[in-house]
């Protein structure tokens, strides 16, 4: 374990910080890493923090030794998206995960160390570490720490988390994070047979020991971090049983909870003071939470501001403290020392609708190999500021903790990334033309969606073009802007409305510290599927790096993240174009603690959330939902 950590503390110095939402513009590339930057303050800066502070004076910290109980200072922050639901079962954005994590206990997360310089995964709810019961790791035990209660003084405890096993698994709800929470880091007994219909509750292995134990029975045996990584996840943040059953519909099939501050009850670091969905929420400081202690800021409001344009504005008034850039913005600021820069953890890629009625060129191997070969990675790359990527697996992605080795350092993972990105339009062409061949057509007209953001906007319209040049005349493009919300929701319900959609673009995140398990959203169980891939060889190779008797073995892992990489690049089941870059410009009133921090183990951690773990509000220390933060 103390190897571990030393390997954490190291490549703190090379790993850069996840940012917000996939698919973000901006960064510059390096052959090490994308490293993260802390400026030093500038005279405009300071006339900008000076502008903030002029327009109302706040009180006198009355934060001594240790935080006071109603904290201090106020991190406001400025979002193009908008909440929807604070219930953890159904969310389906990074930004509503956030404001989650943020008002919501759960029963483990990740916490930094004394002197800030790694992080570890602890328990927030949960007492102590998993209780292995039986040898073989299958049957674990976890204790509920005494003295949690919810916003209204009740007592929060094992009856809750019990409870909220049963509803998100519950077969009638229907709810997007069942299969998640079924089968991701461990594999629960029956889980997903109840969801499905097809075993009884009693069957499935969450059983209520007493008020302060509930049990886990998995189908492989696990270790206790694989647990705990499990349970850290955003959508298994605990509900409240109350109200989740006083917004339930009558046949049971819906529930308002978590839509509104009427139907929502906080639990976590902050509680909901005040909520206009679609507007503003604001956040204030939960004197009952837990490690209530630790906590210095005295709350958060987000405005919501869907034009970057007038986010800009806000940010050099000075009322917001922080504002992310895109491409028609960055370069303005490129060389501001306010600038941060971080990997975003993800890699773009445009998914493809392969059972689309209406377009059964897709479902053509060679075709999808032509769109492959025929995108220009490194010039598109250019043009939206972020990274080139003929590959899946991040360069974030560690394959081996102990050494701190990343996957895309192996060579197996720099076997995947090829001269000029995979760009060759000449075999583009060729498979282009076999591809039409043997369909029995001679053109095709192809629709894209797209974010109605910058930098998709920028990359839609390039490709619109290249690939015209690429393929020639008989080949169309057409683009169709919309919100990312709608879009999500029209590329997922491809199985219910096969003609949903043609090409759209995709980048999913996950954890940096298991690559292995990055791929769930590509097995056929997963039930938030971007596109109808299903593959039995895909299937049983996930299984075997998730949970295989030989997982721990040496080279292992590393030979099944490969093959899982080349599974899905072979045939073109996706097509992966830039690694996203995330930049922002933050305000000298907000300081940070830490730098490069490698935040976490359990997935892509927002910006929003970083800002709570790393900045002090003028002299005054955040805590975030997950993370200890001292004077």
């Amino acid at each position: 374990m103390k190897k571990t950590k030393k390997m954490l503390a190291a490549m703190l110095t090379v790993t850069t910080l996840a940012a917000a939402l996939s698919g973000c513009s901006g960064g510059n590339k390096t052959e090490e890493s994308i490293e993260f930057t802390e400026a030093a303050t500038t005279e405009a800066a300071k006339d900008t923090a000076a502008a903030g502070e002029s327009g109302a004076a706040e009180a006198k910290d009355p934060n001594g030794d240790k935080p006071s109980p109603e904290g201090y200072g106020m991190l406001r922050e400025a979002s193009v998206s908008t909440i929807g639901s604070l219930n953890p079962l159904t969310y389906i954005n990074s930004y509503a995960s956030t404001q989650i994590k943020r008002s919501s206990m759960i029963l483990y997360t990740y916490f930094p160390n004394e002197d800030y310089t790694f992080c570890e995964l602890s328990g927030e709810l949960a007492a102590e570490d998993p209780i292995k019961v039986d040898e073989e790791g299958k049957v674990w035990q976890i204790k509920i720490r005494d003295g949690v209660v919810w916003e209204n003084g009740d007592d929060l405890d094992a009856n809750d988390v019990y409870y909220t096993w049963k509803m998100i698994l519950d077969p009638k709800l229907a709810n997007l994070r069942a299969s998640n929470f079924a089968k991701d880091a461990i594999e629960i007994e029956n889980a997903m047979n109840y969801f499905e219909g097809k075993c009884s509750w009693e069957d499935v292995g969450l059983k209520f020991i007493d008020d302060n134990t509930v049990e886990i029975h998995t189908v492989k045996g696990h270790d206790a971090k694989e647990v705990m990584t499990h349970l850290a996840h955003p959508a298994n943040c605990i509900i409240n049983e109350e109200y989740y059953e006083k917004g339930m519909n009558a046949d049971r099939t819906e529930t308002l909870y978590g839509t509104s501050k009427e139907n929502w009850i906080s639990s976590g670091p902050f509680l909901v003071e005040s909520w206009t969905n679609d507007a503003e929420i604001t956040f204030k400081k939960n004197p009952n939470y837990v490690f209530a202690d630790k906590i210095w800021i005295a709350g958060i409001n987000i405005k919501v501001v869907e034009d970057s344009g007038t986010q800009l504005q806000l940010f050099d008034n000075g009322e917001i403290d922080y504002v992310k850039l895109g491409v028609d913005t960055f370069p303005k600021y490129e060389e501001d020392p306010r600038i941060l820069i971080s990997s975003a953890n993800s890699v773009s890629h445009m998914c493809i609708n392969t059972t689309n009625p209406n377009q059964p060129i897709l479902a053509n191997e060679k075709f999808r190999q032509a769109l492959y070969y025929g995108t220009d990675r490194e010039t598109l790359a250019k043009m939206t500021y972020n990274q080139p990527a003929d590959y899946i697996v991040p360069t974030t992605h560690i394959i081996d903790l102990e050494n701190g080795i990343r996957f895309r350092d192996t060579e197996e993972g720099k076997a995947d990334v090829h001269e000029n990105y995979s760009y060759d339009p000449e075999k583009a062409k060729q498979l282009y033309d076999e591809a039409l061949a043997e369909e029995g057509i001679d053109s095709v007209t192809l629709t894209m969606l797209y974010n109605d953001t910058g930098v998709q906007t920028t990359a839609s319209e390039y490709l619109q073009q290249g690939w015209k040049k690429v393929f020639g005349d008989s080949f169309e493009l057409k683009l169709q802007a919309m919100p990312s919300s709608q879009r999500s929701d029209l590329m997922r319900s491809w199985a219910s409305k096969p003609d949903s959609y043609e090409i759209s673009w995709g980048g999913w995140v996950s954890t940096d510290l298991m690559p292995w398990n990055a791929f769930k959203y590509w097995t056929s169980y997963y039930s938030a599927k971007n596109e109808p891939f299903f593959s039995e060889e895909f299937d049983a190779t996930f299984e075997r790096a998730n949970f295989g008797e030989d997982r721990f073995e040496d080279g292992v892992r590393l030979e099944l993240v490969q093959s899982m990489e080349k599974q899905l690049l072979d045939p073109a089941v996706i097509i992966p174009v830039y690694e996203s870059m995330d930049k922002y410009l933050k305000s000298d009133r907000l300081e940070l603690t830490m730098k490069n921090w490698l935040l976490h183990n359990c997935g892509k951690i927002p910006l929003p959330i970083i800002l709570d773990n790393m900045l002090k509000n003028s002299n005054l220390y955040l805590f975030p939902p997950q993370n200890f933060f001292r004077k």
